[in-house]
């Protein structure tokens, strides 16, 4: 008989972590494992598709016949009042469910979540944190609150998926789980789907208002502090004066937008830079670019990295995180220092004068893209989790009925 899975996210938005959640659910082997898909409320959540990818996702889940909850305490906000009665929603749902499975993902939901699962006395619980909120995210005493109770649910917790080695050995080093608990599976991209949309550059630009020889250097990613933006454009208020075709495409909407456009106008390239907002068709829009930046101060491995390396774009990234397990420097793209606007600016230029380095570095990263990242690695790698799980819980429970 299958056994029931359900999976906990904060936020079922268009972000990495809900994607990644998503092509996961929607790829389970059903004779192995049944779905049931328990999301927080999105409020007013702009970011990411707000409401309006909440609402897609549900009725993605409802065509494919996965049963799917809102919870409308579970915020990402801290709020004592709300964050209790997520916690009560939370075990009286998996009391009813009686699920075999609890895998939580992010932070937020993966404490109440985990938490809930291991007062019910659910079998197995998984966590994928998605990245971390170790440092970066929040200030200090905050940051060693979560870190703090991230060593206290490791303890109750049978694996923890991260998406990077790198990743797990962030948490091993803040004596948080042991090393048999923890599996690196990466983000699955349907990389085909990347390959393809370079065949409308030029349809894309000229949707843009670009030319074929102006110079698009792009970046994806939520508006906020963490994804560091401001340093992309400080770099491309470096480069512009040298480089008078460069152009900066910036895809994402959050609340740092209006300071971010204020700080282009005060350093003179906001004719260049253009803040395209959210979009569901990250494909087209990287399909214009000739490069790629990802500036983040923390990322857990940076799904939209590999989006781009998949669309063969020669990429400059933050030496943080995850991000060295992807990109190998100076073969398969430039590793910079996080908050760094002047690392960033010398490797774009890098490119800018050497397009055949720009072009080999492009086909290097698409290639070690390719077989490592697609979604059905992604779908056997969660699952293999789960049945090492099972698999060490039936040994356990196998020693404890030995007769002594």
């Amino acid at each position: 008989m299958p056994l029931k899975v359900i999976h906990l996210i904060t936020r079922l938005d268009w972000g990495g972590s809900a994607r990644n959640t998503m092509l996961t659910v929607l790829g389970h082997d059903r004779s192995r494992f049944l779905p049931f898909v328990v999301a927080g409320h999105i409020g007013e959540w702009t970011a990411q598709g707000g409401t309006q990818a909440t609402e897609a996702n549900c009725q993605t889940l409802d065509a494919a016949g996965v049963p799917w909850k809102c919870l409308f305490s579970l915020t990402r906000e801290i709020n004592p009042v709300k964050d209790i009665s997520a916690l009560w929603g939370l075990i009286q749902l998996f009391r009813q469910e009686r699920p075999t499975i609890v895998h939580t993902h992010t932070s937020k939901a993966g404490i109440l979540g985990r938490l809930a699962a291991w007062v019910v006395g659910v079998p197995i619980i998984i966590h994928t944190p998605h990245g971390h909120v170790f440092y970066g995210h929040f200030g200090i005493v905050l940051s060693r609150v979560f870190q703090m109770l991230e060593w206290v649910c490791a303890k109750g917790t049978s694996k923890i998926i991260t998406l990077t080695e790198l990743e797990a050995q962030d948490h091993l080093q803040r004596h948080i789980g042991k090393e048999g608990q923890f599996k690196a599976v990466f983000s699955g991209i349907n990389v085909a789907q990347y390959r393809a949309a370079s065949a409308t550059r030029l349809k894309s630009r000229f949707g843009l208002g670009c030319s074929d020889d102006d110079i698009i250097v792009g970046s994806v990613g939520w508006l906020t502090h963490i994804k560091g933006h401001r340093y992309l454009i400080e770099a491309m208020a470096k480069l512009k004066p040298h480089y008078p075709k460069l152009q900066c495409h910036i895809i994402g909407s959050g609340p740092l937008e209006e300071e971010l456009m204020m700080l282009a106008a005060d350093l003179e390239v906001a004719s260049s830079i253009q803040f395209l907002g959210f979009t569901d068709d990250v494909p087209s829009c990287l399909s214009a670019m000739d490069l790629f930046v990802l500036p983040s101060l923390n990322e857990g491995m940076g799904r939209a990295l590999i989006e781009a390396m998949a669309a063969g774009l020669p990429v400059v990234a933050t030496n943080v995180g995850g991000v060295p397990a992807i990109v190998q420097d100076k073969h398969t793209g430039f590793l910079v220092p996080p908050g760094n606007a002047d690392a960033i600016a010398k490797s774009l230029e890098q490119y800018l004068q050497d397009p055949e380095l720009a072009k080999t570095i492009g086909a290097a990263g698409r290639e070690y893209i390719s077989g490592k990242f697609d979604v059905s690695s992604l779908i056997q790698g969660v699952e293999s989790v789960y049945e090492e799980a099972l698999l060490e819980r039936d040994k356990m429970i196998a020693v404890k009925e030995v007769p002594i």
